[in-house]
């Protein structure tokens, strides 16, 4: 996996999880700065601050180093979206699918 990966991960379980950089460094205890070089892939992440990060995110750690591009991932990632989503935001989904689906 390349380190741009494990950034983009990070990334996307931070939005899931509806939290700014400036919210996660809070939760962590690392600079928002911290977290945006995590997730530019400038800066690596130790193990210990990605158990950290897993723990405040909601995520299994592995979930970090999942293939996007697999299927099964893809299908995992967008349960897990609408598992967590608010009732509010599960209507943003639902119109969204419908205009992507729409759209092909």
């Amino acid at each position: 996996m390349q380190i741009s990966s494990l950034g983009s991960a990070i990334r996307r379980y931070r939005k899931v999880a509806g939290l700014t950089q400036a919210e996660l460094g809070e939760k962590t205890g690392f600079d928002p700065k911290t977290i945006s070089r995590f997730e530019t892939g400038t800066y690596t992440p130790s193990v210990e601050a990605l158990l950290l990060l897993a723990n405040v995110l909601d995520v299994q750690p592995k979930a970090f180093f999942a293939d996007m591009a697999d299927e099964d991932e893809q299908r995992a990632y967008l349960f897990n979206v609408i598992h967590k989503a608010t009732s509010k935001d599960l209507g943003k989904l639902i119109a969204a699918v419908d205009q992507a689906l729409g759209e092909s």
